[in-house]
């Protein structure tokens, strides 16, 4: 989160600390299901989730540069991946594995203020022992944020991005 403020060219309020982070705790068809069939059907915890023991997903962060800020927005989204690599995975997961080839995933998020996000191919890059995978969309990917990961967004698609997750609806909840 970003100690910085300023006043926004959209709402004209001052922000201080607008979080630079949204992440979903699981992938959204295992969100979806009632609380005892999550229970009976699926195997998660904050980094890995097996559905029905055919369906394997893991958490990765996307990353999109904030140019004006020099930060960047980190969107911590699932992705669907196969048996194979999700148990790579597993068996690396205490290990820095910086030079393992990335693999295939595909968004098993919709991610609020993006059409058609859930089911788009991303490539999967394992980082350090205490880092989440990063995940980036192939080069040739004309989606939207595909397009925001390359190029990155400015502070108005900020307050946009923070609009569209509900953000400043909750933060009048605080008090």
């Amino acid at each position: 989160m970003t100690e910085e403020s300023f006043i926004c060219e959209t709402c004209g309020e001052s922000h201080e600390g607008l979080p630079t982070d949204y992440g979903f705790r699981l992938p959204d068809e295992v969100h979806a299901l009632s609380y005892l069939d999550r229970y009976r059907r699926s195997r998660n915890n904050s980094d890995l989730c097996t559905l029905d023991e055919k369906r394997y997903f893991l958490r990765g962060v996307l990353r999109v540069p904030m140019p004006e800020t020099k930060e960047e927005f980190g969107w911590g989204v699932w992705v669907g991946v196969s048996a194979k690599d999700h148990d790579f995975y597993l068996r690396n997961f205490n290990e820095a594995e910086e030079n393992a080839p990335p693999f295939p995933g595909t968004i098993a998020n919709a991610l609020p203020g993006y059409e058609q996000v859930l089911g788009q191919l991303v490539e999967v890059h394992l980082g350090g022992a205490d880092q989440r995978p990063f995940l980036y969309f192939p080069a040739a990917s004309t989606h939207a944020l595909a397009i925001e990961q390359r190029e990155g967004i400015s502070r108005k698609r900020h307050h946009t991005i923070l609009e569209s997750t509900g953000f400043f609806d909750r933060k009048g909840d605080a008090a």
